[in-house]
């Protein structure tokens, strides 16, 4: 990092500025990133030369990490922060307006935003100015860390003993893990009930809604039929099943047959329980179609009171705002969640009894790929669009689902990405979250692959009302899945009995099942993004400068 220093005095801020100025057009920064950067930089050497004693040097820093572009000024002198100077530009106006002021300040927060941070410590000015974010900045540390807790758990595994090993895994992994995903699942209900209630209040046209609404379902159950076939597809060119493998089922699987003891695969029963008998219990179990249901009526009260009651409305954003923002601070933290959720997962598994059932993994997988190739075809077909910008757009949250192998975790990420892309908030902050409920391609992957396998070892002839009473039972499980933690394997459990096939078979791939989670939940969220996109580019409710940027 390149570092320059010069006299703080008003003859050289002009100098300065034109310092960072050439050193910002090396490293291309686009011209409407690089005017703003120079306006912020001029305002903070301004105050920082008011605050500073004559004689004073500033030292300039232009350089970044992982692509990111940084400007970093510091100087001895008084303290002061963002506020201040955001408080002498509105005075520098002149304007005594109240409402002209209001908008001026809105102009300048959306000039500072999260770009500006300015801290005083032991009466030294330190100020770093975010000029440019790396697309790939995220990308790279989450798969750094994911390569990284797969590399330190393989090692712990293999060379440490068994006890010491665990140990890290109970003391330092699982604790970080556990803390992480509990902050995630304490905001995910309020997020998605507001963002849906926020975006549904601020619709003016109901009919459209209903439309838009209606054109997502379709398209989600449109998605799920065509997965189904993938996976079928994926199976008749890769035959896995040895029935030799029979003999190794074990009782191991009881706790999660117990999980789907009192679950039901009933259209009826889903649609049924969509609404609760009361506020708080959807709340407490997460529960997203309930979650949905409430959120829809408020939504459509606010609407229907926005003249009379204006602020109920306007608190529904600022709510859906503050859940917002609470979310993009926990999706910092995701590459070391990433690192200790691999880490724990690895020295968790026995290799040595996976081995005969490990073909399950590529397949499903090989199966995941197309289905994703799919959606990028379909991208490319119905909406006219590059699928090559949605994955150069929507790739991190589509890692966020595979390290989190959970739809639910991954929904803060997929809806900042879907507003990355350009996704009007009216249409993916509805379908996302019911995306995530009810869009379950990855898992009908893995459920017609299963299914098979396990019909293969078992002796179970394929025929005509086998596939179809497993077609049926698989969408109707996409839709109702339990909302327990592993539900595509809950699933597993309640679907092979109805061909035949004990529940316990499970057993065989339970060890294996968190390595295809995390590929199924991939294309689960792929799928809800895609479907989104489709959708609001039909509807003319997709920025195509954003999304084509």
């Amino acid at each position: 990092m390149k570092k320059l220093e010069i006299d703080l005095n008003m003859e050289k801020i002009p100098e300065t500025i034109e310092y960072i100025r050439n050193e910002l057009i090396k490293r291309k920064v686009h011209k409407k990133e690089l005017a703003r950067t120079l306006l912020t930089a001029e305002d903070v050497l301004a105050r920082m030369m008011d605050n500073a004693p004559d004689g004073t040097k500033v030292w300039v820093s232009i350089g970044g990490f992982l692509g990111n572009v940084d400007i970093r000024l510091s100087a001895w002198g008084e303290a002061f922060d963002s506020s201040d100077i955001e408080e002498n530009l509105l005075l520098g106006q002149g304007v005594e307006d109240a409402e002209a002021n209001d908008v001026i300040r809105k102009m300048i927060n959306k000039l500072y935003a999260d770009n500006l941070k300015v801290t005083n410590e032991h009466g030294y000015n330190r100020a770093v100015i975010r000029v440019k974010t790396s697309q790939f900045h995220s990308l790279i540390l989450t798969l750094l860390a994911l390569v990284g807790g797969v590399a330190v758990g393989i090692l712990m595994h293999n060379f440490l003993p068994g006890n010491v090993s665990k140990g890290f895994s109970k003391n330092l992994f699982t604790p970080v893990y556990t803390m992480f995903m509990n902050a995630l699942k304490m905001i995910v209900a309020p997020l998605v009930f507001c963002s849906v209630a926020s975006s549904i209040a601020d619709f003016g046209d109901l009919k459209t809604l209903g439309k838009i609404a209606g054109k997502i379902v379709v398209f989600y159950i449109f998605t799920s039929v065509i997965a189904i076939f993938v996976g079928l597809g994926t199976y008749q060119i890769f035959p896995i099943g040895n029935p030799s493998l029979a003999g190794a089922v074990t009782d191991a699987a009881a706790a999660t047959i117990a999980k789907g003891a009192n679950a039901t695969i009933s259209i009826k029963d889903t649609i049924v329980g969509i609404i609760p008998n009361n506020i708080i219990t959807p709340f407490q179990k997460s529960d997203m179609l309930q979650l949905i249901f409430m959120a829809v009526v408020l939504g459509l009260a606010a609407a229907a009171l926005a003249k009379k009651v204006p602020q109920l409305r306007a608190a529904l954003s600022v709510l859906n705002s503050a859940c917002s923002k609470i979310t993009t601070v926990l999706v910092g933290f995701i590459p070391l969640v990433v690192f200790c959720a691999m880490a724990k997962m690895m020295i968790a598994l026995d290799f040595s009894k996976l081995l005969h059932v490990i073909t399950w993994v590529p397949v499903i997988y090989i199966g995941d790929v197309l289905m994703i190739c799919v959606y990028l075809m379909l991208l490319m077909l119905l909406g006219r669009l590059n699928p090559l910008k949605f994955l150069a757009k929507y790739y991190p949250a589509m890692i966020s689902a595979f390290s989190f192998a959970s739809s639910n975790a991954a929904l803060p990420s997929s809806i900042k990405q879907a507003d990355t892309m350009g996704v009007s908030k009216k249409v993916y902050s509805f379908s996302l979250p019911l995306g995530a409920t009810i869009n379950m391609d990855g898992s009908c992957i893995t459920l017609i692959i299963s299914a098979l396998f396990m019909c293969k070892i078992f002796g179970v002839p394929v025929t005509g009302s086998v596939l179809l009473s497993l077609f049926i039972a698989i969408i109707v499980l996409s839709v109702g899945a339990p909302g327990v933690p592993g539900g595509a394997l809950v699933c597993i459990s309640l679907l092979v009995p109805q061909i035949g096939i004990p529940a316990e078979s499970i057993s065989l791939i339970m060890g294996l099942y968190p390595l295809v989670g995390m590929m199924q939940t991939c294309a689960n969220v792929t799928g809800d993004a895609v479907v989104t996109t489709i959708v609001a580019r039909n509807e003319k409710m997709l920025d195509l400068e954003k999304y084509n940027s």
